[in-house]
């Protein structure tokens, strides 16, 4: 792959996941939240309460979950490494028969296949990069780091929960929810359309798509919330 053709391909992807992940449930359930204790009727004080209390929790907790999914995946990719490594070492023949057969369902036949195998083999680290990606299924350059990710995670959802809270500092609830549902769905859009950089999706349908996701949790939440301060008005 020449330098023009590596500059296609955009740099990051890995860890966009994290991101767009940790800013789309930070938006959406904050949103969802706030609208729900909207439609409640209830005060100013009360929705930024729970607003910043859902935006604490859930930072904390997407970015725990987050480091330690990770975290696993990459003691599970060590452990296999070292599985395979000793397997090379202790029985060759085997590992030879299941490159073999790995190629075999590839289409490589007779001759062929068989120097293919025999040059994967004579070099120890390239078999066991083989063997890892091909039988295992996981690829050393496809690993995040779960620091990082859990930091990702931890300020994307931070950050995006705060925005839907905001606006009830300084306006009424009903006022404070149009806004904040309307810069929380602009948000959306953007990240939709954003994330299509990576993924190359249509920009318009990827938008679109976060926008709809958002605008059913913000309404069923906000209805909710109406259905039961009417209910529980009438019960008690």
């Amino acid at each position: 792959m020449n330098k023009k053709e590596a500059s296609m391909h955009p740099k990051g992807g890995k860890y966009i996941r994290s991101l767009i992940f940790g800013f789309n449930d930070g938006t959406v359930s904050n949103l969802a939240l706030v609208a729900g204790l909207s439609g409640a009727m209830l005060g100013s004080k009360v929705v930024i309460l729970g607003g910043l209390a859902d935006m604490i929790a859930g930072a904390i907790s997407m970015g725990l979950g987050n480091y330690i999914a990770t975290k696993s995946q990459v003691e599970f990719y060590r452990h296999e490494y070292q599985r395979e490594k000793e397997e090379i070492k202790t029985v060759p023949k085997l590992e030879k028969k299941e490159i073999e057969a790995i190629y075999r369902k590839k289409g490589f036949k007779g001759k062929e296949l068989a120097m293919v195998v025999k040059r994967i083999t004579s070099n120890k680290k390239r078999w066991l990069k083989v063997m890892m990606e091909e039988e295992i299924g996981v690829n050393k350059k496809n690993m995040e780091n779960p620091s990082a990710v859990g930091w990702m995670t931890f300020g994307a959802f931070l950050l995006a929960a705060a925005i839907p809270v905001l606006p009830y500092f300084v306006l009424p609830v009903k006022e404070a929810l149009i806004l904040a549902s309307v810069t929380c769905m602009s948000l959306l859009f953007a990240v939709g359309v954003a994330k299509t950089h990576y993924t190359g999706r249509d920009w318009l349908r990827s938008g679109i798509e976060m926008v709809i996701i958002g605008a059913i949790a913000t309404l069923a939440s906000y209805y909710l919330g109406d259905f039961f301060n009417n209910y529980l008005t009438r019960v008690l």
